[in-house]
């Protein structure tokens, strides 16, 4: 099992360096890929939902929520791995949330 986190972990944190940890997604606008929940499953680690409909400026991810990627204009935040189970998280933005992907961890 801890094999199985640390490499999530790694996978995790080069998804983190591709995106520039929250910086815009790529120099020329927003990766249309990245908006699907499959794009962040991580051949079945994960299973993520998406919810289009959160507006708003902020976000509260619940304790049990393993990562959640957030689209605010062209840019994604994806929030760290290792707050998951440490309690509820509250991230606020500068822009309008557009959506938010929220992946659970699977015990793939």
């Amino acid at each position: 099992m801890r094999k199985t986190v640390a490499s999530v972990t790694g996978a995790v944190a080069a998804g983190l360096l591709l995106l520039g940890g929250g910086a815009p997604a790529a120099a020329g606008g927003f990766d249309p890929s990245l908006s699907k929940p499959e794009a962040w499953e991580y051949g079945g680690v994960y299973e993520c939902s998406k919810d289009a409909h959160v507006g708003g400026r902020s976000y509260t991810k619940p304790s049990a929520v393993a990562f959640v990627v957030i689209r605010t204009g062209k840019t994604l935040f994806v929030s760290d791995l290792g707050d998951a189970n440490e309690g509820d998280r509250t991230y606020t933005f500068d822009k309008r949330i557009g959506f938010v992907i929220t992946c659970l961890f699977t015990d793939a």
